[in-house]
């Protein structure tokens, strides 16, 4: 059973160009309400989509982890990247019981309050998995360009961490709250994101490749990448791993359940990555998400993919990234966390320890693992380093 949340579909002819987006990642308008949640008298599972969750559904292995406990999965379709609100609204409601999302997002939900714990952690993420792009026709060759121009992202989102940590690499600032920047900052999320940035109504865009509406456009050869995130910095091991998040009541009552998610997910990972089902895992994710197969075959085998990564299996490791990581955030400026500290005590806390080696209901998730610091053998066509090599960008 699949529940959709904000299905929309955009197109943009823009830039002498047309470019169709499945934009199930729109923005969202605050104060829209959401009826209340119906109460169920049997165990359910209400997960949210991605990439591998569709394959598998479609395989039938979701369904068949869940059985063997003796409870139904349901699969909600938000695709609102961008829009941590209305993600937090549906697990205050019970209408969303696990999901995965990267630190930085993470780190927002808990800060703000939401009582979500973390009941998995992937381990150093690739410096592509966000990125700083600009149009292909652009003059802009590199960070130090954007001086004095715009940069748009969400503020809420971490590609904004990736790029505000690149600047301040190279010494540059980026507009906050806080202070003004050498870079101008416009706040923009999901659809407007993307017409904005192909209209050139901004200079630069902070974003995921491997999104499925970014991979699009890097699978037509209208952008160039400017910056990716700092090599070994904070994003890449801290703000940028994947997380899985539960409610902390759910994760409580709810171990077994749990645990079938990750032992679908190893299931799914190994198909797909360790005995090389990407062609047919692409068939799927392109017919559930409506996009082309070289887009969907993008978003789950090029080296900036935001899925499929092996398990970090240390409570400490995962605790000390996060600690780490808001530290640095604050001393540099974060606005958001410089106004919403955790303390030591929250972060140990907000990392559930039953689900990490050595915990009660831990699942293996590492055996296998690839160097996610490597590319995949094959990449598929669009992909940025394949674009290099043949001189495109």
């Amino acid at each position: 059973m699949k529940t959709a949340y904000l299905n929309f579909f955009g197109s943009f002819l823009l830039l002498g160009c047309t470019v169709i987006v499945a934009a199930e990642d729109s923005v969202v308008v605050k104060g829209i309400g959401l009826p209340a949640a119906l109460p169920s008298t049997s165990r359910v599972a209400k997960i949210g989509l991605n990439e591998w969750v569709a394959v598998a559904e479609k395989k039938g292995w979701l369904q068949e982890e869940f059985a063997k406990q003796g409870a139904t999965v349901e699969v909600v379709d938000i695709r609102a990247v961008g829009a941590p609100s209305v993600e937090a609204s549906l697990f205050r409601r019970g209408d969303l019981h696990i999901a995965q999302r990267m630190a930085y997002p993470s780190l927002q939900h808990r800060a703000n309050g939401f009582d979500l714990v973390v009941v998995w952690a992937g381990g150093d993420c690739h410096p592509r998995r966000a990125t700083t792009i600009v149009l292909k026709r652009s003059k802009i060759k590199n960070l130090e360009d954007l001086k004095g121009k715009s940069y748009g992202s969400n503020r809420l989102g971490c590609p904004y961490f990736a790029t505000f940590e690149a600047l301040k690499a190279k010494g540059i600032e980026l507009d906050s709250d806080l202070k003004k920047g050498d870079v101008r900052f416009v706040n923009v999320t999901g659809s407007p994101a993307l017409a904005t940035f192909l209209a050139g109504e901004i200079d630069a865009l902070g974003t995921h490749p491997a999104y499925f509406t970014m991979a699009a456009i890097y699978d037509k050869g209208l952008v160039k990448e400017i910056s990716e995130s700092v090599p070994n910095g904070e994003y890449v091991t801290g703000g940028g791993r994947a997380l899985v998040l539960a409610l902390r009541e759910y994760a409580t009552q709810n171990p077994d359940l749990i645990q079938a998610y990750f032992r679908a997910y190893n299931r799914t990972r190994k198909w797909i990555v360790f005995e090389n089902h990407y062609d047919e895992a692409a068939e799927i994710v392109a017919e559930e998400y409506r996009i082309s197969k070289s887009v969907a075959l993008y978003t789950i085998k090029d080296e900036s993919r935001i899925v499929l990564d092996a398990g970090q299996p240390s409570y400490s490791n995962e605790v000390d990234s996060l600690r780490h990581f808001l530290a640095w955030a604050i001393k540099n400026g974060d606005d958001f966390y410089s106004t919403k500290p955790l303390s030591d005590e929250q972060v140990a806390a907000f990392v559930d320890q039953r689900y990490f080696a050595g915990g009660k209901y831990y699942v293996d998730t590492t055996d296998g693992a690839l160097d996610v610091n490597q590319a995949p053998a094959a990449r598929p066509a669009g992909s940025l380093a394949v674009a290099k090599k043949e001189g495109q960008l």
